[in-house]
Formats: structure tokens, C-alpha cells, sequence
């Protein structure tokens, strides 16, 4: 009989619980049999550990994924009727052998479960705090979901009501949670992640195809209106409905109000003409799905069953989000409109990404930065090929045309983008500031991965960050991050990259990893 009991396994310590929050840096032997099962027999065999003696039974399995090279099984924790609010274990093991080298932890102790489940304060009262709580504004509100749930703050659980609400102009999605006891407002958060026939496309944007920003800039110095003809790409649109809409297996443009049908499904259309914007979400966002269906996420593995919904031209703010809440993705038309950059609608994507293997991904202020940070990375790696064979000088830069008036303030002949990937910077210049800017702690977290993009070549870098996700959690940290990409590498190549990719997070002051 297998012997899952852990002897030798680095610990992250909980902060109010007393209980480790992560097990990792092990390995145990190869055992066949359901991952479910060896997850709960692992569970079982180090509950003392763990601090789970007591809690086994509220522990119930959520979610159970087969990634490229591993398994992962995902275990939520309820009391009484009602989901913990972020309590869950997550039990990480190989593909191959069903080896688990990994165990996260934020199951509450049995001493710390409430006797009482009394609800004093009802929903329609609590909705009307909640509501009180996000006023900002005159757009009408949507409530989408209401549950009760159990909200942890340090060592107590309150019973609290937890609304989703959706708010179109301005676009928010807030999740807000009321406790059922007081009616005191415990959280509320602006959950919007900011910031794809025939066709003519910007593939990404005028920049990249010209080489060059000069010719796109007025004698006054502002985006010119109607890029020259060089700018465009013929494009086929395939598995376009046959209605003459931008309906797809893969991507709708069907939020987007007024949109453009063409029965004959020719979308040819330039930048300054109607429909221009939905050609362009349309075909990147479908391109972007192939392409992580091309790695191995399809079939069984699909990361996403449902075509992502768009509305591309959501405001006329210079602004653009993904919305997890409606998981759809909205784009701004401020001054250069952001659908007109083919790397800002696939940083748009990232958050999608993200959220469709991790829902609710960014919860923190160094998981909000890894979201800002990833969707940079995956734009850059995205069209790297395009830009090298232009002008290498675009190569590190994103958004060249969405930021064409945001110069590079570090280098005078550098061009201009709304961000870079090429930042020597480390983890120690991450703003702890309750007001810091998550994309400009992003960058670290983007330099980071085009590092190991540069080390390792786009084929095997993609595959390995984005495996890596599938370990992570919404509150996830650095150095978690960095700790999966190194478990991806083990579970898909055997480790053959661990060296380098160590040199690169402990250069970056990234870790511990080792």
C-alpha cells in the first residue's frame, strides 16, 4: 500500500491560521489510481500537518483538471450549507506517474469554524447597502448573482451575502459582500480587468507594418486619421456565420451595439469606416484561441468552451477590460481606439486567459500585477515575429499604436508604446502602496517572462507560462508564479530548463524557487 505521508517538503507558513499554506520542493512516488482519490488519500494522510484533522469532511471536490503535463485537483471548503469564502486545497501531481509534488491550503481549522449561522440582516436589506456602498455613478445596475457565503477576515468567519453586480456605463463589475449579521459592509471591489469571410486588418497595427511611427503622426503631431494602404492585411475570417454577423466558435462580436453584417461576408473595411473594430477583435481573439488550442488545450483540455463575447466599441473612454463577471471583453474608442491595435485587444485577451483557467484571477496587488504583466508578455510573444522581421527596435515594445503619443521616457529613440517588456527591474521595486499602479508593477513581472521567453524561444515559453496557471489562485504572488513556471517545466520537459529559468527568477529577485 503507497505510503502518501509527507517527511521532507519546504512549508509556507499561514498568516492567521497557524497552518502552512503551501507544501512544495517534494516529490512523492508514482502511484496509479483516479487523481480525485490519491488527492483525498494524500489530504487524509498529512491532515495533522495540514491542520484538516477535524475539517475533512467540509472539504469537497470542485474542480478536477487535466493540464498538459499534469493533474490538479481543486477541493472547496463548506460549513454548514454555505461555500468558505476563499478557503480551498488544491493537490498538484504529475501526469505521468501521479507523482504529487505540490499542496496549497487555505482550509480553516476545526477550532475556528462558528457555532451559530444566524442570519439577522436579509438580502434585500443587504442589497441595498451594497448598493449604497459602489454609487459612483448614474448607469443603471445589474445584480447577476446573490449567495451566502462565509467571509473570513484574520481568524473569525462572518456569514455574509455576496452580490455580483454589473454596471455597463461606466463598465464595472463589482463583487461586494455584506455581513448577515451587522450589515456591515466587509468588501467591495471593482472586479473589471483594465487597461479577433474575408477582411482587411492591422495585423497588429500600423506601426508594426510600416516599421516605422514617423508617417503616422500629423504636422501637429497627432495620430494621422487614415493610415496609408501599406498598413492593412488581407485576412480569411474562417467559421464566420453564415447570417453575415461576427459569430464564431471561438468569438463573438455580439455585445457591440449597431454591428456590422455583411450577408456576402466580405468585412473589407479600412480604419476609419464602420465595422473596422469588430474586424479587427474578430480576427485577433480567434487567431489568439487557435493558438492556445494549438498547444494541446482542446478536446478534453479546451480552455475555453464558449465563444468570448466582445462589444468593441463598449465607451468612448480610452480604456478597455476584461469583465469576468460577464466574462466578456469591452474596448474604449479615446483617442486612438484601443480595437485598432492588434496587441492590446490579445492583452485584453491574457486577462480572459487567465481567468478562464483561473476565475476571479487577480485579487491581489501582486496577482493584479502578474495579470497586467502576462497580458503584455502574451502580446509581445504573440507578434514578435512580425516586428523582427521590420524593425527590431518595436520588438520589446507594446501598443505602439495605441500609445503612438507615449514616448519612451527611458530612451529618446526608443519607440513609442504604452509599455515595454525589456525592464531591468526586480521584484524589490514592486510599489507596496495601497494606491500603486498594478501595470507599472507588471512590468517587472513582464520583463521577468520575456527574459525567459529570450532564453528559451516562443514555443516553449508560451507553453510553459501558461501551463503554470493552472497552480495559481487568485491572491497568487511572485513568487508562486515563479514556482509553477519551474513545476510546468518538470511535469512538461522533465525539468531540462530548471537551471536557467532559476538564474532568471533569482536575478530578478524572484523567489525562493530553489
Amino acid at each position: 500500500m503507497a505510503d502518501f505521508t509527507l517527511r521532507d517538503a519546504n512549508e509556507v507558513p499561514g498568516r492567521y491560521y497557524r497552518t502552512p499554506k503551501e507544501l512544495w520542493g517534494f516529490q512523492l512516488p508514482a502511484v496509479r489510481g483516479n487523481p480525485k482519490v490519491i488527492a483525498r488519500k494524500v489530504l487524509t494522510a498529512n491532515a495533522l500537518r495540514l491542520g484538516l484533522n477535524g475539517v475533512l469532511g467540509t472539504i469537497r471536490p470542485r474542480r478536477i483538471i487535466q493540464s498538459l503535463g499534469a493533474w490538479h485537483v481543486i477541493f472547496s471548503q463548506h460549513y454548514l450549507g454555505r461555500y468558505i469564502h476563499r478557503a480551498y486545497v488544491t493537490v498538484h501531481m504529475d501526469g505521468a506517474g501521479h507523482r504529487v509534488y505540490l499542496i496549497k491550503n487555505r482550509a480553516v481549522p476545526r477550532d475556528l469554524l462558528p457555532e451559530s449561522d444566524a442570519v439577522t440582516v436579509g438580502m434585500r436589506q443587504a442589497r441595498e447597502k451594497a448598493l449604497r456602498s459602489i454609487h459612483r455613478g448614474s448607469g443603471l445596475v445589474k445584480t447577476v448573482t446573490h449567495e451566502e457565503v462565509w467571509y473570513p477576515v484574520r481568524t473569525r468567519l462572518h456569514l455574509a451575502h455576496k452580490f455580483r453586480f454589473h454596471r455597463r456605463s461606466p463598465a464595472e463589475d463589482w463583487i461586494v459582500y455584506v455581513d448577515a449579521g451587522t450589515g456591515n459592509v466587509l468588501l467591495a471591489y471593482d472586479n473589471l480587468a483594465q487597461a479577433a469571410g474575408r477582411a482587411s486588418v492591422f495585423d497588429p497595427n500600423p506601426v508594426v507594418a510600416l516599421g516605422a511611427w514617423e508617417p503616422l503622426l500629423d504636422e501637429r503631431g497627432r495620430p494621422v486619421s487614415r493610415p496609408p494602404i501599406e498598413a492593412y492585411r488581407d485576412v480569411r475570417l474562417p467559421d464566420v456565420s453564415n447570417a453575415g454577423t461576427l459569430d464564431g466558435a471561438r468569438v463573438s462580436t455580439r455585445l457591440t451595439k449597431d454591428r456590422v453584417r455583411r450577408p456576402s461576408l466580405d468585412f473589407r473595411c479600412k480604419s476609419h469606416q464602420r465595422g473596422f473594430e469588430e474586424v479587427m477583435v474578430f480576427h485577433h481573439i480567434d487567431r489568439a484561441v487557435r493558438y492556445v488550442e494549438s498547444l494541446g488545450y482542446r478536446g478534453r483540455r479546451a480552455i475555453f468552451t464558449q465563444p468570448i463575447a466582445v462589444n468593441a466599441r463598449a465607451t468612448r473612454d480610452d480604456n478597455s477590460w476584461y469583465s469576468p463577471a460577464t466574462r466578456s471583453l469591452g474596448f474604449g474608442t479615446g483617442d486612438v481606439d484601443d480595437a485598432e491595435d492588434g496587441e492590446t485587444i490579445l492583452h485584453e485577451f491574457g486577462h480572459a486567459l487567465q481567468d478562464a483557467i483561473c476565475p476571479d484571477f487577480g485579487q491581489s496587488a501582486e496577482a493584479a500585477a502578474m495579470g497586467e504583466g502576462f497580458g503584455d508578455y502574451f502580446a509581445a510573444s504573440f507578434f514578435a515575429d512580425r516586428k523582427a522581421t521590420r524593425r527590431r527596435v518595436l520588438l520589446n515594445a507594446v501598443m505602439t499604436w495605441d500609445g503612438i503619443l507615449c514616448p519612451d521616457a527611458t530612451n529618446a529613440n526608443g519607440a513609442p508604446c504604452v509599455r515595454r517588456v525589456d525592464r531591468p527591474l526586480t521584484y524589490e521595486s514592486f510599489d507596496h502602496a495601497p494606491n500603486a499602479d498594478e501595470h507599472d508593477n507588471g512590468e517587472i513581472w513582464s520583463s521577468t517572462l520575456w527574459e525567459v521567453w529570450n532564453a528559451l524561444g516562443r514555443a516553449l515559453a508560451d507553453r510553459i507560462i501558461f501551463e503554470s496557471h493552472f497552480q495559481l489562485d487568485g491572491f497568487t504572488t511572485f513568487a508562486k508564479g515563479a514556482r509553477a513556471i519551474c513545476d510546468a517545466d518538470r511535469n512538461l520537459y522533465r525539468g531540462a530548463h530548471l537551471r536557467t529559468l532559476r538564474r532568471i527568477f533569482n536575478r530578478r529577485g524572484i523567489g525562493p524557487v530553489d
